[in-house]
């Protein structure tokens, strides 16, 4: 990506706290692990299985912004 000149790289998840037996933590653990940084939170916007869970905004900047 980063020789196609794309610089900033995002991803949204869902979080909880704490986790249930629908929703964990895994993808943001996984992000976080490959150096991607929680910018926002969205505080219960996503509702399946008849529960609201927040979504988080990740960036993780891969090029030289000039």
């Amino acid at each position: 990506m980063k020789a196609a000149g794309i610089l900033n790289l995002y991803v949204c998840v869902g979080t909880v706290d704490p986790e249930d037996e629908f929703l964990t933590n895994a993808s943001r653990n996984f992000h976080e692990h490959c150096g991607f940084k929680t910018v926002g939170t969205f505080q219960k916007c996503g509702y399946k299985f008849g529960r609201w869970y927040d979504m988080i905004w990740m960036e993780k900047i891969i090029g030289e912004h000039i």
